[in-house]
């Protein structure tokens, strides 16, 4: 049985990702910071990031610091937006690489976006994934139901705003 990897498994692609792999019959590695500290790729040298990554066939490389357009509008262009992005970057394909797996990760329509600082660090996601001989997929507008409202997307805004408004 295949061991798949999932970094972001709790988040709006990575659980219905999960819920696919399981009913497909793969193994599933969960991997998300909502588990729990030891779940920070943030964290240098973080030995169960290692572990998993060793033991797996398969890496779905999904998780970053982000959320809708709002969340962007406000954090992108602060410190510790910046940093836990280059941080989880980092982190993860020093040990894909290490480790010669293969991977997806996941990208944005916003990577050719000069002026955002978010599409810049998945541009660059995007060009280390390319050096690392695997592949990247681009999402654009990717939401679900979001209870942190700093977070919400513009779809989920028109919505809310129609509700509000009535119109």
């Amino acid at each position: 049985m295949q061991k798949i990897l999932i970094l972001g498994s709790e988040g709006q692609i990575g659980s219905h990702l999960k819920k696919f792999l399981i009913q497909k019959k793969y193994k599933v590695i969960e991997f998300d910071i909502i588990l729990g500290k030891k779940f920070d790729l943030r964290t240098f040298q973080n030995q169960k990031l290692e572990n998993e990554i060793k033991k797996s066939d398969f890496v779905f490389f999904l998780a970053f610091d982000v959320g809708g357009s709002r969340y962007l509008s406000k954090y992108q262009k602060s410190f510790n937006f910046l940093i836990n992005n280059s941080l989880i970057m980092t982190n993860v394909f020093f040990l894909l690489h290490k480790h010669k797996k293969k991977f997806i990760f996941a990208s944005s329509q916003m990577s050719n976006m000069d002026f955002s600082p978010y599409g810049t660090l998945k541009r660059i996601g995007e060009e280390i994934t390319k050096s690392l001989n695997c592949i990247y997929v681009k999402f654009w507008n990717v939401y679900g139901i979001e209870n942190n409202l700093e977070k919400s997307h513009v779809i989920t805004d028109f919505i809310k705003m129609a509700f509000e408004k009535k119109k």
